[in-house]
């Protein structure tokens, strides 16, 4: 029983409280920030016995963190192009070819109306713009048709042949000029070379013949023995380097070539050692020399003293000359020729390889020595076996046609000597002048083509006349056929507008998404039959509650998720707000919001579901508590927390909230712990 009161007087404690709550919720009193409330004194913080209730409540700790407030809805992943196809007349559906969720290609046939005999008054109707043009390019070509070009060709071809006649006529009568002699003169020159040309090539095709005949009777001779020996020499030769390429190299070989090395860097250190002479010293000693030359030719001319005085003083000169000139030669041996130099250096690198192969021999040395025996060999049996047949048939065959050349050669030489005779023949006359005869024949010449000029323009004017007519006659003809082409062109694209009217032909690769009516209903002009979305670039479509709507912003961050993609979230961006769009019913509000999603992989399709959620704001180390841990009473947001055994309340300013966590702007400090749940 003690227990029982005691649960009676707790019951009696709490109805009490909330009575008191409730009167001051009734009287109007509105809760102020820290706790306090507007028109009332300032009120501390409620102070509560602990109970077991409150014991078992859950505690947090405010914490900072990040929270984004976003916009959660449904959405749909629909086509960035899309259309609602219609015919634009009234009239009974013959068919549709297609159905939703198929695939279509551009160009495509999707459905058609009945249209009677349109197609054979099509096929009619081309037939007759074919027979129309027909007859308008055979029009034309009557009335365009100029055949008189062979009477003007003929005109300027006799015009030709008269100016040439005036112009033979005109240097008749002028007897022959310096510059025809002249160039009769060349001509008989030019006839002269080219037979002594034709002489020449007769006598080097000659000489070509003897030297292959020669060729061919010495390769039928057989070798000389000089050939045999040399040939059998060259085999030795190349079967000792093969030894001394296959045997192991002998040290003496070694020392010889380490020795000739030696000798090669001593002489090449002397001649980079070596005093350079000076210029001077040999202009000096070519000077002494001159000087010692003069004194020998006066010691040879003087014929003062005795014989014997002469030829001593002579004899001491030539002595002094010998000296001088040994003197220059010793300087100009002295100096050393850069020449030289490269040279030495030239022979020290190949004693250094001479050296280098004998102490590392290379596996392609005996195989060089190998080839050079073997092709030795060959070429010594070459000339053991002689000539084959095909050895000599190159040759045979070259003597045949260097026959038939010198043949060719012999005939072309009477032809140059009859050109050098009408040359000299034409020399001749053009040196005595023109004749009587030649006179009367150019006049002659001029008188014919004068005659035939009239007659081919005379011939010119008759047909020109006649075209002109012509022209005349079918110019009507040409315009009549022309506009029964336009007539019939303008009747055939009627026709096909008209067909095309009855036919709805996909203008995109596309899904087919929604398809109305079935073959035999009458179908309205303009209304939707077909509609057709493009798959190359899907978006994501969802309506926003209006409540929503102020917070949505062009360029928002939104994040998706589709049960094709499971596991992964996609990135998105919003890119239209809802709208008015206009349509054929009129201005209709478009609730729609289109976001681009950034695919990372094929597999969405048109239609499927997509969960969004538009990111509208974002702060980042801001204080965080659960909502489940704020109490509202009116218009007061507080929290409550433990003071040792006493459960108190705190006033708190919020500011992002969403269904797990709440910003708090005022009221509380991180790390403080509060009580949440219920």
């Amino acid at each position: 029983m003690p227990k029982s009161g005691s649960v009676v007087s707790r019951l009696v404690l709490l109805t009490t409280a909330g009575a008191v709550l409730v009167s001051a919720c009734d009287m109007g009193v509105l809760p102020r920030a820290g706790g306090g409330a507007i028109g009332a004194p300032a009120a501390e913080p409620t102070i509560a016995a602990q109970t077991s209730t409150q014991q078992s409540r859950p505690t947090v700790q405010v914490r900072r963190a990040t929270i984004t407030d976003s916009i959660k809805v449904l959405g749909r992943v629909i086509s960035s192009q899309e259309a609602d196809l219609y015919f634009k007349t009234t009239n009974r559906l013959r068919g549709i070819f297609t159905e939703t969720g198929q695939q279509v290609k551009a160009g495509q046939v999707l459905a058609e109306v009945e249209t009677g005999d349109l197609v054979t008054r099509i096929g009619q109707q081309k037939s007759a713009l074919e027979n129309a043009q027909l007859k308008l390019e055979q029009t034309r070509a009557k009335s365009v048709l100029d055949d008189s070009s062979l009477e003007q060709e003929a005109v300027d071809q006799a015009q030709i042949n008269l100016d040439q006649a005036r112009l033979g006529l005109e240097k008749v009568q002028s007897g022959t000029v310096e510059a025809d002699l002249r160039a009769a003169e060349a001509a008989l020159v030019q006839a002269q070379a080219n037979l002594e040309k034709a002489r020449g090539d007769l006598a080097a095709k000659e000489s070509d013949l003897a030297a292959k005949q020669a060729d061919l009777d010495y390769k039928l001779a057989g070798p000389l023995p000089a050939d045999l020996s040399k040939a059998q020499s060259d085999v030795e030769v190349a079967r000792i380097k093969l030894q001394q390429a296959s045997s192991p190299v002998r040290s003496e070989d070694v020392q010889t070539a380490e020795l000739k090395l030696e000798q090669a860097r001593i002489k090449l250190a002397e001649l980079r050692d070596a005093r350079p002479v000076k210029p001077e010293d040999l202009a000096n000693g070519e000077v002494t020399l001159r000087i010692a030359e003069v004194a020998l030719e006066k010691a040879r001319a003087d014929t003062a003293g005795t014989p014997a005085q002469r030829e001593a003083n002579a004899r001491t000169a030539e002595l002094a000359v010998e000296k001088a000139r040994n003197d220059l030669d010793k300087l100009k041996n002295q100096q050393v020729a850069p020449w030289n130099v490269r040279l030495a250096e030239l022979e020290v690198q190949a004693t250094e390889t001479a050296l280098a192969k004998l102490r590392n021999p290379q596996q392609f040395d005996a195989q060089a020595a190998k080839v050079a025996l073997d092709l030795a060999q060959a070429k010594l049996e070459q000339l053991q076996r002689g000539p084959t047949e095909a050895d000599t048939s190159a040759l045979r065959a070259q003597i045949a046609s260097l026959q038939l050349a010198i043949e060719s050669a012999r005939t072309a030489i009477p032809s140059a000597e009859a050109a050098v005779t009408a040359a000299q023949a034409s020399l001749e006359a053009k040196r005595q002048g023109a004749t009587e005869f030649d006179l009367r024949d150019a006049q002659l010449k001029v008188e014919k083509a004068q005659n035939e000029v009239e007659t081919a323009r005379a011939k010119l004017d008759v047909k020109r006349g006649t075209l002109g007519l012509n022209r005349t006659a079918t110019g009507f003809d040409v315009q009549s056929a022309e506009k029964e082409v336009e007539k019939q062109a303008l009747e055939l694209q009627r026709l096909e507008s008209n067909y095309n009217d009855a036919r709805i032909i996909a203008p995109f690769d596309g899904k087919v998404t929604k398809v109305n009516g079935k073959p035999g209903d009458n179908v309205q002009a303009f209304t939707p039959v077909i509609s057709l979305s493009s798959p190359a670039q899907l978006l994501v479509q969802a309506q926003i509650n209006e409540a929503d709507m102020p917070k949505l912003a062009v360029g928002q961050r939104a994040l998706i998720t589709l049960d094709a993609f499971p596991g992964q979230v996609l990135n998105g961006t919003v890119r239209d707000l809802p709208s008015s769009v206009v349509t054929q019913q009129g201005v209709v509000a478009d609730k729609n919001t289109k976001i681009v999603v950034d695919w990372t992989r094929p597999g969405a399709e048109i239609g499927m579901l997509a969960r969004v959620q538009v990111v509208v704001q974002r702060k980042d180390d801001t204080l965080v508590i659960p909502t489940n841990a704020i109490r509202t009473v009116g218009r007061r947001r507080f929290v409550e927390f433990m003071d040792g055994n006493v459960k108190r309340s705190r006033n708190i300013e919020i500011g992002i909230s969403t269904d797990v966590d709440t910003e708090v702007v005022s009221g509380l400090e991180e790390g403080m712990t509060i009580l949440t749940g219920t």
